[in-house]
């Protein structure tokens, strides 16, 4: 069954269950309003009664044709009419001496009270007549139940008419409301289903393998929010596969050149054309240690990914590392007249003096390679202010239940942004305390567009640059899985002609995301 028809299925049953509770609720209302309503009507009815049996006495002075009067005066209209009457309301007037002396139905007339069955009733509900101070008689009314519900059912023909026209009418409104509530549900359920009816489409294209499809975004309700999240996966599936088809042309372009030279250089001494001295031999023997380095650096690309990388955990100075780096390209910096800064002092923290090593070798050596002469780097270290963190993070709490007063709108939008931050390699903050490792550079820049990419395998923002200078283009993505391994995470920001900033946020605190056999602790 499809989401549409369930909604007008839900709708239709939401609307019977709510009519046939309506009518209960108004069924029994009324029959206890008419029971109360027809007991007010007998209850002033017989004291009318009494009143003019009264009246009677105290004009004739004796009950002497009592009997036909009360009958003259509890005569029912309904015949006049031609409709049957009303059952009499039964009732009874007694003298002194307690005989019956007025009995619409005269089974009971002339009887004494100690002859009837229901003496005591009568003697506890019978209510006296008088003439100023002087009881002449007493009057009895039986009080018939009425608009009862249970083991009594309504009596008298307005309390039955009343109630069949209620029931007619809530049969009709439910019938009403229901073709109403059916009309509404096609075109609500149209217009609701009807975006989903295009991602359910555009789902069905991607299954089959055309990742380009795309949905129509409208609004910022829910479904809007999860069309745009539709097309941000189709987005990041045709920029996998990109990657990938890329990356399986940058491997054989990276193998190629190599393997081309030292093709061409064997070929060479085979026929004698060089002879096999050292200094022939050496450029195969570059070109085959480049070929290493690509392969070692793809192997722990691809285990960083998995999860997999092996960790010699230890204690590690962070400020020890950079400073042997600064030192390594110190002839590098003295060719380009840069001028080369390390700021700060962190404290020792846990983790892989290797593969961090690896990630500022990195980092330092993009910031030359981009570096004008005469220009500056700066690496600053720096410790997390505890208590700044935790007081933002407390706001963050205490606030947090506006969050839903915030508009849909605004959610995605914010969303889209926590996207944007993953693609450009920040994605999580490590929470606890932390340290702070910024390599500034004022170099060339990257382009804004290029930002969300200078994480993926052998990308490179000067397409034109040579291999031999530009590197391989794998550097940032093995410093990103490196950091993410040690559980923390590195951001850039970047400017055109003003320079680049990478910053590495690790914790003092290792929580390593490799798995706990690939670890060992030196």
């Amino acid at each position: 069954m499809t989401l549409r028809r369930k909604f007008i299925m839900a709708l239709i049953g939401m609307v019977f269950f709510m009519s046939i509770v309506f009518t209960s609720i108004a069924m029994i209302s009324t029959q206890t309003l008419l029971g109360h309503a027809e007991t007010y009507v007998q209850q002033a009815s017989g004291e009318r009664l009494n009143q003019l049996l009264s009246v009677y006495y105290e004009g004739q002075g004796s009950w002497v044709g009592v009997q036909d009067y009360a009958l003259k005066i509890t005569e029912v209209p309904d015949q006049k009419f031609g409709r049957s009457p009303r059952d009499p309301q039964r009732y009874l007037v007694f003298n002194l001496e307690n005989r019956v002396i007025v009995d619409p139905a005269r089974k009971d007339l002339g009887k004494v009270l100690a002859e009837s069955p229901i003496d005591n009733k009568i003697k506890n509900q019978w209510q006296e007549i008088k003439v100023g101070e002087q009881t002449v008689g007493h009057f009895w009314q039986d009080p018939r139940p009425i608009a009862m519900v249970g083991k009594f059912t309504m009596d008298g023909r307005l309390a039955k008419t009343i109630g069949i026209s209620i029931v007619q009418a809530m049969l009709l409104g439910l019938i009403l409301t229901s073709i109403v509530a059916l009309l509404l549900g096609l075109l609500l359920t149209r217009h609701i289903t009807k975006p989903l009816n295009h991602l359910m489409e555009a789902v069905r294209k991607v299954g089959k393998g055309d990742i380009t499809s795309r949905v129509e975004v409208k609004g910022n309700g829910d479904i809007a929010t999860l069309a745009r999240d539709f097309n941000w996966m189709t987005e990041q599936l045709t920029r996998n596969e990109e990657v990938r088809r890329n990356m399986v042309a940058d491997i054989a372009h990276e193998l190629r050149t190599p393997l081309a030279v030292i093709l061409g250089k064997l070929e060479s001494i085979q026929e004698g054309v060089f002879p096999a001295t050292p200094e022939t031999i050496l450029p195969i023997q570059d070109e085959t240690l480049r070929l290493i380095r690509l392969v070692r650096d793809l192997q722990q690309l691809s285990l960083a990914e998995a999860g997999k990388l092996p960790m010699a955990l230890q204690t590690v100075d962070l400020r020890q590392i950079v400073d042997r780096i600064t030192e390594q390209f110190a002839i590098e910096f003295e060719e380009r007249e840069l001028h080369v800064e390390v700021l700060g002092e962190v404290p020792s923290i846990i983790g892989d003096p290797d593969r961090l090593t690896q990630v500022f070798v990195n980092l330092i050596g993009n910031a030359l390679l981009h570096t004008p002469p005469g220009g500056s780097i700066r690496v600053l270290l720096e410790e997390a202010d505890l208590s700044v963190e935790d007081s933002m993070n407390d706001e963050r709490n205490t606030y947090h239940w506006l969050d839903v007063f915030r508009s849909k709108g605004k959610k995605a939008k914010e969303a889209e942004a926590t996207n944007r931050r993953e693609r450009n390699g920040s994605g999580d903050l490590p929470s606890g305390p932390s340290i702070h490792v910024t390599v500034e550079d004022l170099g060339e820049g990257i382009p804004e567009k290029e930002l969300e990419h200078i994480f993926d395998r052998f990308y490179r923002v000067d397409k034109a640059r040579e291999r031999e200078n530009g590197g391989t283009g794998l550097g940032l993505a093995i410093a990103k899985e490196f950091i993410k391994a040690h559980g923390g995470s590195i951001q850039v920001e970047s400017k055109l002609d003003v320079g680049s900033s990478f910053k590495i946020i690790l914790p003092v605190n290792l929580k390593v995301s490799t798995d706990v056999s690939t670890l060992t602790r030196s």
